[in-house]
């Protein structure tokens, strides 16, 4: 896996009883411009494949960076996983709420290499706000690969729920309309985040977002303490997620879910403010 990264992935492998294998995510340059200043440590990541990984868990688009994936990036996974005999499953959920300035490139979508040593997973439940119904769903596209998802416990599907279902089918078929709204939305959002921080808290580092509804904030420059999440829940009544949840490194970080409305995106900000 590669931190920061989704807090559930921390919580699945611990369920398997699987050693975790963390290359970091490297940070390099600001967050100004349209480059995502979070790069990927390609010699690592081989050594990793090369000390005998079974499995690379990655998130695709990134939560909670809010980064896509380029082809050739995907490319190179495929071509270590084959070279190494990894299998690599991509959560793919937040796929549908990529913005228009952006291209998401799904990882069973570059071919038969990457049909063999590539699983998918993902929901209707991020872009179209069902994940209550919970209902998920595993995409392969190789006959050994569907041999292998065989080897999981039946109980497993009965963890989704036939609501859920019917609703993931509807909206992946009938549900283009509102989702197209949904980004709209929050295509102004995210740059209303740049414009409040600018104005309001310049010293705060924020990378718009190409993908999703999750902007991640470096709070390090405020002196919020150890916790600024916590701080900022005690002193301003502002509550985000706490960036030691996504990697120990990452501490100084919040995680902003700015899937709302316009007037509370600012009520946040302004909170954040008052909090110093």
């Amino acid at each position: 896996m590669n931190s920061p990264v989704y807090q559930n992935f921390y919580n699945w492998l611990a369920e398997t009883g699987m050693e975790k294998i963390d290359v970091p995510f490297t940070r390099t340059g600001s967050d100004e411009g349209s480059n995502n200043p979070w790069e990927l440590n390609w010699p690592e990541i081989e050594r990793a494949y090369a000390s005998g990984i079974k499995i690379h868990m990655i998130c695709s688009p990134h939560n909670p960076l809010g980064r896509i994936y380029t082809k050739e990036e995907l490319l190179r996974f495929i071509g270590l996983a084959k070279k190494y005999d990894v299998i690599i499953i991509s959560d793919e959920i937040h796929a549908p709420l990529t913005y228009k300035d952006s291209v998401f490139i799904p990882t069973l979508a570059l071919g038969p290499d990457a049909e063999k040593v590539c699983i998918t997973v993902t929901a209707a439940s991020k872009g179209w706000n069902i994940a209550g119904l919970k209902c998920a769903i595993i995409i392969t596209q190789n006959e050994e690969m569907k041999e292998k998802m065989s080897l999981l416990p039946f109980a497993l599907h009965y963890r989704a729920s036939l609501p859920g279902a019917y609703a993931s089918a509807i909206a992946f078929k009938e549900g283009g309309i509102w989702l197209d709204t949904v980004i709209e939305n929050l295509n102004q959002n995210r740059f209303l985040i740049r414009d409040l921080l600018a104005s309001t808290l310049p010293s705060v580092s924020y990378h718009i977002p190409q993908n999703g509804y999750l902007a991640w904030l470096d709070l390090t420059a405020l002196n919020l303490g150890e916790d600024p999440a916590a701080t900022l829940i005690e002193r301003g009544k502002v509550a985000f997620n706490s960036g030691h949840f996504y990697a120990p490194q990452t501490s100084q970080y919040v995680r902003f879910n700015f899937a709302t409305s316009p007037e509370i995106i600012t009520e946040a900000i302004h909170r954040i403010r008052k909090a110093l």
